[in-house]
């Protein structure tokens, strides 16, 4: 039997995906200015940002298969306990599923 305790890569992941889903509010670009700000940008691709940029770096762990199964696992529970963003994911998750099974 797994233990329903996530990874250390899996926290990670998880709490990466949190930060990054605090910052893509309507889908609308926000620009943060200031001293020291300039050029940041919020708004709907920073899910990509993040990811490109913690991907690119040596420090990061490569996220192993337990790892995402563990990240799916979790978003699977808050979708089925009713939260509409891990919904939406989960169903996106489906649609590309049934979608290359038909091909």
């Amino acid at each position: 039997m797994r233990s329903k305790r996530l990874g250390l890569g899996a926290r990670r992941l998880a709490l990466l995906v949190a930060v990054a889903a605090l910052g893509c509010g309507a889908g609308a670009d926000t620009v943060i200015s200031g001293f020291g700000n300039n050029d940041n940008v919020i708004g709907a691709n920073v899910l990509e940002r993040v990811a490109h940029e913690l991907a690119g770096q040596s420090a990061i762990p490569a996220v192993s298969d337990d790892d995402l199964r563990a990240a799916f696992d979790a978003i699977r529970e808050h979708a089925r306990s009713g939260d509409p963003d891990a919904a939406l994911v989960l169903l996106r998750v489906a649609a590309i599923q049934r979608g290359a099974a038909k091909k």
